[in-house]
């Protein structure tokens, strides 16, 4: 017998665990270099999205009496944040996926949207390109999005009503496409979404609503919208998804990379304490923004504020929205949004180091909130008490709370919300059966095997009269390559082994760790050496082997 031997280190992903659908996530904003420096309380949150934007204007063209005339090529090869955010991305694994949006606010340039052709919408496709080539980025994300609040991006006037609306579409739709082109000539799999529009339901007369609701409507290549909700009052969640998929009629996927109620708390910064004040040892007089100061003082001396005080402050005002966040939450369900991502963290220091009177409240809608309640007794955030609840019940309900695509695999944890009497059905892109099982009472995940790469397949959870439970679509993995890759990663208090670029003429192959067969799911790997026998149709057999890294 041949044999062929090889020796190949691969990198453990410690992945955590998210829901699907529904997804929660963590929103960065214009920081995507942060995700990296809080690997391990996004781990802990196990939310299964990263978000961040770029402005492709500021960052990375050349700009000349509000017009554009060139591409900074070497700004965005040596993009620092760009490098960090894909690390972020490789150090959470296959568990998490990131979007990235794009910024272009033509509002700074004197023609607003470039024409279809021009060198203007040239330089901007060139930069996007570089882009997505520089450091893999189209490789490690999972959906892109183009545009972020074009409401203010290409408005010609203040009431955000006019705008060079027939020119965005055009945009978008030509964007859309080179993309496509693209993601063709690359091998790229991510998802193209247009948006993200902000305010649907308040700005009946925009003119740039339809323009992008027409592009995902009409465009095969676009995936789905992305809506921003900051609402001012708290049903406005529910007005913008219906107005959405009612009145504008939009079918495909929608997802939600910001939402808030900053605008109904910004009126009240520098109200006073009041009765509650002096209750807890404050003046009556002391103002919100006089409080939040002193409390993130006292949180980074080590002394914060119990969580039970500061909950108490916001909810003994009339004003507060009380439990916002499960509301919202209820709309992403009721309106079947596939990918949700909020504030995640707030942390000391950054944009609002101090606060005053005109101060936005946006950091009342993160999760975690180190700034103003310190750190737990494991180096942890401590939670918003305000949100954090709402957060966790959302997370953990759900059906399912860990879904991963390999390349012939597919790998479903169930999560609480989960009915066991079910039957999971997937079908790929043809639409045939291509599996079809009830879940065992006695296991929480379920691994179906034999898929072909590269292929999307609906997967969902189903009555017996096959009424659909929960349901989702997932691609498998492209080959990359030529040579067999031994890969392992941590699923919650799983550990899964995969074996990638299996060549056709593999006959058979085995896992062992440290010598003993093993399956590919497990509870552990309590072991050092993990080898994979894989057997060819000649007879030869080719040795896989890594050292488990704890």
């Amino acid at each position: 017998m041949k044999m062929k031997a090889f020796l190949m280190f691969v990198l453990l992903f410690l992945c955590s665990m998210g829901t699907k659908a529904q997804d929660l996530g963590a929103n960065y904003n214009e920081n995507i270099d942060y995700p990296i420096t809080e690997i391990e309380m996004l781990k802990q949150s196990k939310v299964t999205w990263v978000r961040g934007f770029v402005n492709i204007p500021n960052l990375f063209l050349q700009n000349e009496n509000g017009k554009i005339v060139g591409v900074k090529e070497n700004a965005i090869r040596t993009h620092i944040p760009t490098l960090k955010f894909i690390q972020a991305k490789k150090a959470l694994g296959d568990r998490v996926k990131f979007i990235l949006s794009l910024k272009i606010p033509f509002e700074l340039y004197t023609d607003t949207v470039p024409k279809v052709g021009t060198k203007e919408m040239e330089y901007i496709f060139q930069a996007t390109e570089v882009l997505l080539k520089t450091y893999d980025m189209a490789k490690n994300i999972e959906i892109l999005v183009m545009g972020n609040e074009p409401e203010w991006e290409n408005a010609l006037d203040t009431d955000l009503c006019h705008a060079d609306g027939e020119d965005y579409r055009a945009f978008l739709n030509e964007f859309a496409n080179r993309l496509t082109a693209w993601k063709q000539a690359n091998g790229w799999t991510f998802d193209i979404y247009a948006g993200a529009l902000n305010r649907v339901s308040e700005l009946p007369k925009s003119e740039t609503v339809p323009a992008v609701v027409s592009v995902v409507n009409n465009n095969p290549n676009v995936a789905g919208l992305d809506l921003h909700v900051h609402a001012l009052k708290i049903n406005q969640a529910e007005d913008d998804f219906r107005i959405i998929r009612d009145k504008y009629g939009v079918t495909k996927k929608l997802i939600c990379t910001e939402f808030s109620m900053v605008r109904a708390l910004n009126p009240h910064v520098a109200d006073a304490l009041g009765e509650w004040g002096t209750k807890h040892g404050y003046t009556a007089g002391m103002k919100i923004y006089e409080y939040l100061n002193l409390i993130a003082e006292k949180a980074n001396a080590g002394t914060p504020v119990s969580a039970t005080e500061f909950k108490s402050l916001f909810e003994s005002y009339a004003w507060y929205p009380k439990n916002w966040y499960k509301t919202f939450y209820e709309v992403f369900k009721k309106y079947d949004t596939y990918a949700i991502t909020g504030r995640f963290s707030v942390v000391p220091g950054g944009a609002r180091a101090v606060y005053d009177a005109k101060t936005e409240m946006w950091e009342l809608g993160g999760i975690y909130f180190s700034r103003y309640l310190g750190l737990d007794t494991d180096g942890f955030y401590n939670p918003n008490p305000l949100l954090y609840p709402d957060f966790i019940v959302a997370r953990d309900g759900l059906a399912v709370s860990s879904l991963i695509g390999g390349q012939r695999e597919l790998f479903i944890r169930w999560g609480n919300g989960a009915d066991k009497t079910g039957i999971l059905s997937v079908t790929d892109e043809n639409g045939t059966e291509v599996a079809r099982r009830s879940l065992d009472s006695e296991n929480d995940y379920t691994l179906v095997e034999n898929l072909v790469p590269g292929t999307a397949y609906h997967v969902a959870l189903l009555k017996s009269d096959d009424a659909v439970l929960w349901k989702d679509d997932v691609k498998t993995k492209f080959v990359t390559g030529k040579f067999p890759l031994l890969k392992y990663q941590q699923v919650d208090e799983y550990m899964l082994v995969q074996l990638l670029n299996l060549p056709d003429d593999v006959s058979s192959y085995k896992v062992k760790l440290d010598g003993q067969e093993i399956n590919i799911v497990n509870k552990n790997l309590n072991g050092q050496i993990l080898t994979a026998e894989v057997t060819y149709k000649d007879g030869s057999v080719e040795i896989l082997s890594t050292t488990i890294r704890k």
